[in-house]
């Protein structure tokens, strides 16, 4: 199987400083889209080859923000092999028990993203098949 990284934030800078400490902890190449509808057309592009998708992805965004995104791969059943990271600058806790509701949810972090972060991702036996 491949595994493929999704960083989906609107951000650019953001992008680019969680691509840096994910590729700095050995993580694969990773992919970015500025919105959920984006990262969704191309999970759809992808849904019947052999990848595992892990995605960080922010809440707050335009055109499809990522509770919309998790919304349309819940309902459209796509890929099991799918984990998320939500990776947000959102403190409401709100927020955090929506996020419990997503059964590919398996971890909620407040931006930025650190190099302990990473390591409490990869270390979270939810993903142990990603690693």
């Amino acid at each position: 199987m491949i595994l493929e990284i999704l960083l989906v934030d609107d951000d650019p800078i953001g992008q680019y400083l969680h691509n840096n400490i994910l590729t700095k902890c050995n993580f694969p190449e990773q992919l970015m889209f500025e919105n959920g509808a984006l990262a969704l057309d191309y999970i759809l592009e992808k849904k019947d080859e052999d990848i595992l998708f892990l995605i960080f992805l922010d809440i707050n965004m335009p055109v499809m923000n990522g509770w919309e995104l998790l919304e349309a791969l819940s309902e459209n059943c796509i890929k099991p092999a799918i984990k998320v990271v939500i990776l947000t600058s959102s403190i409401d806790s709100s927020d955090r028990e929506k996020a419990n509701g997503y059964p590919q949810v398996v971890k909620f972090l407040e931006k930025p993203l650190t190099e302990s972060c990473v390591s409490q991702i990869k270390s979270n036996t939810d993903l142990s098949s990603y690693f």
